[in-house]
């Protein structure tokens, strides 16, 4: 009779303690403590900026010292969109179908001197029905293009490591392995960008941006394994990375639009970008474009390219004495590997222009250009062969 008292006390004992576990202010408290943790994991918004980013600011300050004075350029967008039909739901949409926001945010990431001009008929119409009253910008440039190639799976490997032991016998044998499984898959991805003339509607020669990125799919398998006499247990540990087509795109944009933009305000776009090297479309625009010039122009030219050196001198398209000193200085300083040149000339002249200091240069780099030799600095003498 006592076992039976002692049980029932035991039973009702247990049944209050569950009671109070089981409160609604633990559950409360249970559920703060869970949203607490899960609340310190979420991962927080971050600027979406491709390796490009940058490369484009510096563009714009770049413009910003090579077209001081210039009118600024107005640019607009046709639909850039995928032309490989692999952006379909009915192939996975693997692909967006249209990048066109892309392009605008990258022509906008310039700067003041290169504007986006929107193209929305449908709302200017329906706010000048409303009595609304609008200033049309007419642009420059249009830009067209899409995403022309996807090639999934271009190249692919794969390898695998396997290794395993057995001791013992009997009830005592014992059996361990493992294994390692590695596999990496390659697309890729092309972008063609081309730049339109507004007012005459024909493609501008030669200014086009054409440009390709691969994208990683990569995968890893570990595999291990521990056996007693017929028991085992063992473990597995898989991983996987997939390089974001969309973010792989965005880099491709950057870089086509820098590209573009560069070719068609004829600069040194290169200079933005970490071991860019020299664009020779631009390179031989530019020397076209030079040897025209009479000889009072040229110098006019090579006076104001000093200037942008911090040069004090005045643009008199005469070679006075200022302006001599300052090529003295700057070439003896910047470009004593040429040895002698002539500023009338283009080779003379390039590593001036194309050199014009940037605030990330390093402190009196010489940046590469097509005419730059490797050699020591050696003191150099600069003539004007007018």
């Amino acid at each position: 009779m006592k076992n039976a008292h002692l049980r029932r006390a035991a039973l009702a004992l247990a049944v209050v303690s569950l009671v109070g576990c089981a409160s609604t202010e633990n559950a409360l408290k249970d559920a703060k403590v869970l949203m607490e943790e899960r609340d310190a994991e979420k991962l927080a918004p971050v600027n979406n900026l491709s390796p490009y980013a940058d490369s484009l600011a510096r563009f714009g300050r770049m413009l910003d010292i090579y077209k001081e004075g210039d009118p600024v350029i107005y640019m607009q967008t046709r639909n850039i969109a995928d032309a490989t039909n692999l952006s379909s739901p009915f192939v996975g949409a693997e692909i967006p179908g249209d990048i066109t926001e892309m392009v605008r945010t990258a022509v906008n990431r310039i700067g003041a001197r290169v504007v986006y001009v929107p193209y929305h008929p449908d709302y200017l119409i329906a706010q000048a029905q409303l009595g609304a009253r609008f200033g049309v910008t007419m642009p420059d440039f249009l830009i067209t293009g899409a995403l022309t190639e996807f090639d999934r799976a271009i190249a692919g490997a794969g390898r695998v490591n396997s290794a395993s032991i057995e001791f013992g016998g009997g009830k005592g044998k014992t059996e361990l392995g493992g294994d390692v499984k590695r596999t990496a898959i390659f697309s890729a991805l092309a972008l063609d960008l081309n730049l339109v003339s507004f007012s005459t509607q024909q493609m501008v020669p030669r200014v086009q941006a054409s440009n390709a990125v691969k994208v990683l799919n990569f995968s890893s398998e570990d595999n291990a394994s521990l056996g007693f006499y017929g028991n085992a247990f063992g473990f597995k540990l898989e991983g996987k990375y997939l390089q974001g087509r969309h973010s792989a795109i965005r880099t491709l944009v950057d870089l086509s639009v820098l590209e573009l933009v560069g070719k068609a305000t004829n600069t040194p776009y290169w200079r933005c970008i970490p071991g860019g090297k020299p664009d020779p479309v631009v390179v031989e625009n530019m020397r076209r474009a030079y040897e025209s010039l009479a000889p009072e122009l040229k110098l006019g030219l090579v006076q104001v390219t000093l200037r942008k050196y911090g040069e004090p001198v005045e643009v008199t398209q005469q070679l006075d004495e200022p302006t001599q000193q300052a090529l003295q200085k700057v070439y003896t300083e910047r470009y004593a590997s040429l040895g002698t040149v002539d500023v009338m000339t283009w080779d003379g002249f390039e590593p001036l222009f194309f050199g014009v200091p940037m605030a990330w240069d390093g402190t009196l780099v010489v940046p590469e250009t097509a005419q730059t030799p490797r050699a020591q600095p050696v003191a150099a003498p600069v003539k004007v062969g007018v």
